[in-house]
């Protein structure tokens, strides 16, 4: 058992935390300028790594996350995605059950790993290129952020609410 009794490898708790996900990454869609989106999923990621532990939140944030690409007609990101928030579900959850600046920088090493990811993949996409890469860094910056404070705040409050 890891910590907060969430069984390591319960593979139902994995597939539902996938779903939300996915579902959480479909549900707000912003365009940006490479054809990509900005989204909420980045909050469930973080949340799940840091509630499942790192493979919990390697497999559901990058399946999730990807599937929500799939589904959402974004087929040419979904590889991206899947390996872009699968590090970031794995960073994040490397912090479950350690304590301080440990537990703080993990998740924020995810954040920014899926930003870099996403940043270096765009490059090389031939609809994106540079250009198009460079217009989303801020976006992503910002959907990262958001994604760490959120994922954050939701630990939290998970964790107050099952002691």
């Amino acid at each position: 058992m890891e910590k907060n009794n969430v069984p390591k490898h319960k593979w139902y708790i994995i597939v539902g935390s996938t779903v939300v996900i996915m579902i959480i990454t479909m549900f707000v869609r912003i365009p940006l300028p490479s054809s990509g989106y900005f989204n909420f999923g980045d909050v469930a990621v973080v949340f799940t790594g840091l509630m499942l532990g790192k493979w919990g939140g390697a497999i559901a944030g990058g399946l999730g996350s990807a599937l929500a690409d799939i589904l959402g007609g974004f087929v040419l990101f979904s590889p991206l995605t899947f390996f872009a928030k699968g590090i970031e579900g794995l960073l994040s959850g490397m912090a479950n059950g350690k304590k301080g600046l440990v537990f703080w920088l993990l998740p924020a090493f995810g954040v920014l790993s899926m930003v870099a990811i996403y940043f270096v993949g765009e490059i090389f996409m031939p609809s994106i290129k540079l250009e198009g890469a460079v217009l989303e860094l801020i976006p992503n910056l910002i959907q990262a952020t958001g994604g760490y404070i959120g994922g954050r705040f939701l630990y939290e409050i998970y964790n107050s609410v099952s002691d």
